[in-house]
């Protein structure tokens, strides 16, 4: 306010003053212990007002202003500021940040309205002594609609990232709600990578469709079957899933297959191979075997967007929360991943030396997610803090990268050494302070119940054997 403050002090009856219409905070709260200490000292803070015809609104004094209009006082003493809309909503901005009375979304609306009024996203962070950045991000956030606002009544409370993240699908307000709905929640950065992973199918989809309708693709594209396995002219052959590679790669492979036809299953994401059904006897089986080869395609597929998107939620957390942790239980966390590697049907690719550091050894892809470390870094960076008192927080991402290079989204649902160790892994993040999502607690309760039944037959077999 002090670039706008005024020297001249005028008594002004509060029946001729108005809340600003734009003011920032939406809710000014309970002011009925403010209105009895006016009511027995006075108003000891001016208010700063500017003139509107034959009125005044309010700049700085909302809440003084209605305990003023509550405890019944009159004429108040008041700052005239001269200010044009523009300079009235900064300094309405200014004065309520520095209070820290609004709340992120309020100030991003405050900061938008600044926008609209002509002003520059620098010269808003100039007058606010925030980043571009700041200014940006909150600018983006004002961008969600009051439809998808609506859709929780504490959505003010949302955290900036949280809400940068919402408005990246503006124009979709489905993805927005359901986003709204995970925020604040162990399921947010979960519910966020399976919406990118989709919408990044969709992408794929589409621009396999239209490589596929140029009059020069040379395959013959016909549409989807309505009963797939038992359509009487064309027998299911396979499908190409985005896994399959770019759309210019999976066009490719179209190609080397050479089918009698392709279609585009929109519902599933996915391109179906046909050729043409011999109608013979054995149609009727063919169709079956064809019927459970998706269905197993779809299973697998399934698993691996489960799979990646758990670990990409584990390693983000890993990477977000392990320096938070305090040495101690870091040197436990060592102790207990060695302790789970050392036993692995496989030792060496997790004891390989730090000279031998590859992917295929070491799991560098995903120490590089953990850390934060770039490729080409990550070895120097090792040898240098391993060596170092903050030696444990290196350790555990190295220990945990390599254990989650040998996860494979088959070990979810085959009973092997790898899969045995998944349960005790988990054990180890959320003695860190790591929470699974639902998804991952279905997993999870799925795994340990197969090991369980695994173990159970395996007893019965060394009872009879040792009869």
């Amino acid at each position: 306010m002090s670039n706008y403050q005024s020297n001249e002090i005028k008594l002004i009856n509060t029946s001729l003053i108005d809340p600003h219409p734009d003011n920032p905070r939406k809710n000014i709260g309970d002011v009925t212990d403010l209105a009895a200490s006016i009511k027995t000292n006075g108003l000891l803070t001016p208010l700063s007002v500017v003139p509107n015809g034959s009125r005044y609104r309010v700049i700085a004094g909302h809440r003084r202003l209605a305990a003023c209009k509550q405890a019944g006082t009159g004429a108040v003493p008041c700052f005239v500021l001269d200010l044009d809309p523009l300079q009235q909503l900064e300094a309405m901005v200014t004065e309520n940040c520095q209070r820290e009375q609004l709340t992120v979304l309020e100030e991003a609306d405050a900061i938008q309205g600044m926008l609209d009024f002509g002003a520059t996203t620098a010269n808003v962070a100039h007058r606010l002594g925030r980043s571009s950045d700041y200014v940006r991000d909150r600018a983006k956030a004002a961008s969600i609609k009051t439809e998808v606002r609506a859709s929780r009544d504490d959505f003010g409370q949302i955290s900036i990232g949280q809400l940068v993240a919402i408005a990246r699908y503006d124009g979709q307000p489905d993805l927005q709600k359901k986003l709204a709905q995970a925020a604040g929640t162990s399921n947010f950065d979960y519910t966020l990578s399976r919406i990118e992973r989709d919408e990044n199918e969709r992408q794929w989809i589409e621009s396999v469709a239209a490589l596929l309708v140029e009059s020069d693709s040379g395959i013959n594209l016909i549409p989807d079957p309505e009963k797939p396995y038992s359509d009487p002219e064309w027998r299911y052959l396979g499908c190409m899933f985005p896994s399959t590679g770019t759309p210019e790669e999976a066009i490719e492979k179209i190609r080397e297959q050479n089918p009698a036809a392709v279609s585009i299953h929109t519902v599933s994401q996915q391109v179906y191979l046909w050729t043409r059904r011999d109608k013979t006897a054995d149609a009727e089986k063919e169709a079956r075997r064809a019927a459970e080869q998706a269905e197993r395609d779809a299973r697998r597929h399934a698993l691996e967007k489960y799979a990646a998107a758990s670990a990409d939620k584990r390693m983000t957390w890993l990477h977000a929360n392990l320096h938070g942790i305090k040495r101690a239980q870091l040197i436990e966390t060592t102790a207990r991943l060695g302790l789970l590697q050392i036993i692995d049907p496989d030792p060496q690719g997790y004891t390989q030396a730090l000279s031998t550091w590859n992917d295929a050894a070491c799991g560098g892809e995903q120490f590089t997610t953990i850390s934060g470390i770039e490729p080409e870094r990550a070895l120097a960076e090792l040898r240098y803090h391993l060596d170092e008192p903050d030696w444990a927080v290196w350790a555990v991402q190295i220990l945990a990268a390599r254990i989650e290079w040998f996860i494979d989204p088959t070990d979810w649902t085959t009973v092997n050494d790898t899969s045995r160790r998944i349960p005790g892994y988990y054990q180890i993040l959320q003695d860190l302070g790591y929470t699974p999502t639902d998804d991952e607690t279905s997993h999870l309760d799925q795994l340990i119940a197969a090991i369980t039944e695994a173990d159970s037959d395996e007893n019965e077999e060394d009872e009879e054997n040792n009869q």
